[in-house]
């Protein structure tokens, strides 16, 4: 697809060369990396563009996608170049500055809406006060604050740009009124309260790749996603144990704690979760693909 060809290039020309191309770079998910930038290209939805198959891109709108496909056969991924991601639905700003996020999180947040609706008194005083840590795009906070609209939603990360993205989120999805973002490690955020909270729901997507994992990763995620959100120390669980040993003080009495992990972490996390020794009712919960993806317990 060179810029100084004599070829007209439709859409559908566009897409097929561009797919070629892509799969003989090794470019993960090669059909779909091709649709998503050139509607980004053109402005306008995937859909669109098998309605216009013959339309010819103006050289602008050629140049736009031409310079992205170069950046994405170096592994760029995809929501960085289009700036966008989906989940739960939902779309989402995202930057280098957070993780993109996953359908495997989504289990997560299905297994906090359930939690939450299965208790009715937890509304008696105003909704519920959920706890995100380590909310990146926000989108964990987000999902949850559109679909449990009693929510009082609280989410916390390290990293201040993390925070400018999830705040912007929020206020795109209109439920920056419930959701208060806190810059800091962990628990240690939530000292610029000004009242301490008992939350019904902690819930987390920390880094979990082991340090020694993370040099094997895919180039798209090891060399462009902020390695702080990968990796999660020796064995990949670092984070969890800190929280697990913070979190006591900040759960409500039968109130709902879980964490993602990598789909192997199950036995290890399980253990960690166990010697706590302030939780019950622990559980395992697996992802769309069957693979264990979170781990629940709620407060003795």
């Amino acid at each position: 697809m060179a810029a100084n060809t004599t070829q007209v290039w439709t859409i559908g020309s566009l897409l097929t060369w561009t797919a070629d191309f892509f799969t003989r770079k090794n470019v993960e998910e090669p059909r779909l990396s091709a649709e998503l930038l050139l509607a980004h290209a053109l402005q306008c939805s995937r859909m669109s563009l098998y309605t216009q198959y013959e339309r010819v891109p103006a050289e602008q709108q050629l140049t736009a996608f031409r310079d992205m496909v170069k950046q994405r056969t170096s592994h760029v991924p995809v929501a960085y170049l289009i700036g966008k991601a989906w989940f739960f639905s939902l779309e989402f700003s995202v930057t280098r500055d957070v993780l993109i996020p996953r359908p495997d999180t989504e289990t997560l947040v299905e297994t906090v809406i359930s939690h939450v609706r299965q208790k009715p008194g937890w509304t008696d005083s105003g909704g519920p006060a959920v706890l995100d840590l380590c909310t990146g795009s926000g989108c964990i906070a987000i999902a949850l604050a559109k679909h449990l609209p009693s929510a009082v939603i609280t989410a916390t990360d390290l990293s201040e740009k993390a925070l400018v993205v999830a705040r912007q989120n929020a206020e795109a999805h209109k439920v920056a009124d419930r959701i208060t973002f806190f810059h800091g490690d962990l628990f240690a955020a939530l000292a610029q309260q000004s009242a301490p909270t008992m939350f019904r729901v902690i819930a987390s997507n920390p880094p979990y790749i082991p340090t020694a994992d993370v040099a094997n990763l895919p180039p798209q995620v090891r060399d462009h996603e902020p390695r702080q959100a990968l990796d999660g120390g020796l064995d990949g669980m670092d984070a969890h144990r800190r929280i697990l040993e913070s979190a006591r003080n900040f759960l409500h009495p039968e109130g709902l704690l879980i964490m993602e992990m990598q789909f192997d972490q199950g036995p290890a996390l399980t253990g960690i979760y166990a010697a706590a020794g302030y939780l019950g009712n622990l559980r395992t919960i697996r992802d769309a693909a069957n693979h264990p993806r979170c781990v629940a317990a709620v407060r003795a």
